[in-house]
């Protein structure tokens, strides 16, 4: 009985549509000999010009017909495969016409110009590279390899690029990205030189010694592929402690040196309180490892209050009210 019942509501909604076809004169589809669409799914909108009333010809070119190849190569679409698909849609063919025996259909592709993922590529490392603030920084970037243009099937893909290790060093992961999903991936390599301000030795410096504003000096230099970050200002230096001899003329970085943490944690140490000529000293202990000029929190052994000091030199905090 459901069997019948299904059945005759199949055979309704064919007789329906047959209506809506008979319902108007003759519906031309007129086929398209060469196509190409953008992205996988052909829909019969894509390949075949229709002439029929409204309603109708939004569903018919809704239909989809199947899917480009993956390979490139071009599908061919029949009128007998179109036919097909129409009744498996509900609609029946017999007052539809056609022009055109078959329609060859691939995919729209896009190619990605080698000046384009040049332009792209240099803008990922300036960006990445060089913060904004840094004016005078200056970035040039060379590839090592020639770069081939990239086609890809889908005319809406996009190109990112992924950084592989240090991205200073100069290697890419270039990206053609659809829809979310990593379609095709390209290793690229830069030599990468920048041009900036930089903190230089002015003077050889012994292991051990702290590091003085007098031993330094800034200076424009080049620095191809930099493995570390670049230092541009002396105060990122000053009062330091040097882990190795630092020679003059070198560019320092940052495993150049280690803190000179001029006060311990856990380590008593004299609290200054100055206000006028008034002058009172006291111990307290503090709670952290400090550096000059650095805020830190120490406890008062008088009060057993926490305080926030300023170490002003080797075991001794500056209160400030």
């Amino acid at each position: 009985m459901f069997d019948l019942k299904f059945k005759g509501l199949f055979l309704a909604l064919i007789l329906a549509n047959s209506l809506l076809l008979s319902a108007y004169s003759e519906t031309n589809i007129k086929l398209r000999p060469q196509v190409e669409v953008h992205g996988r799914v052909i829909h019969l909108g894509d390949i075949a010009e229709i002439e029929a009333p409204t309603e109708l010809k939004r569903k018919l070119q809704a239909i989809e017909l199947g899917k480009t190849n993956k390979t490139g190569r071009a599908r061919t679409i029949t009128i007998p495969h179109i036919k097909a698909r129409i009744l498996k849609h509900n609609l029946s063919y017999s007052n539809l016409s056609f022009e055109g025996t078959v329609s060859s259909v691939t995919n729209k592709t896009m190619t990605i110009s080698t000046e384009h993922i040049y332009s792209q590529a240099e803008k990922f490392f300036q960006q990445q590279l060089i913060l904004g603030e840094n004016d005078s920084a200056q970035l040039e970037v060379r590839p090592l390899q020639q770069i081939e243009p990239i086609t890809v099937d889908d005319a809406n893909s996009e190109l990112e690029f992924a950084s592989i290790g240090n991205l200073s060093r100069g290697c890419l992961e270039a990206q053609i990205i659809s829809n979310g999903i990593v379609k095709k991936r390209v290793l690229l390599t830069f030599e990468i030189t920048i041009s900036q301000p930089v903190v230089v030795a002015k003077c050889n410096i012994p292991k051990g010694i702290g590091i003085q504003a007098d031993f330094l000096s800034i200076e424009h230099r080049k620095i191809k592929n930099p493995a570390n970050i670049l230092l541009t200002n002396i105060n990122q230096v000053r009062g330091k402690i040097a882990n190795g001899l630092i020679a003059k003329g070198k560019i320092i970085s940052r495993s150049d040196f280690k803190q000179d943490f001029i006060v311990s944690k856990g380590s008593v140490v004299a609290l200054i309180v100055q206000k006028g000529s008034l002058k009172i000293q006291a111990h307290g202990k503090a709670l952290e490892n400090g550096t000059l000029g650095q805020l830190i929190r120490v406890i008062s052994l008088n009060s057993n209050k926490e305080r926030i000091g300023e170490v002003a030199g080797r075991n001794q905090i500056r209160i400030h009210f």
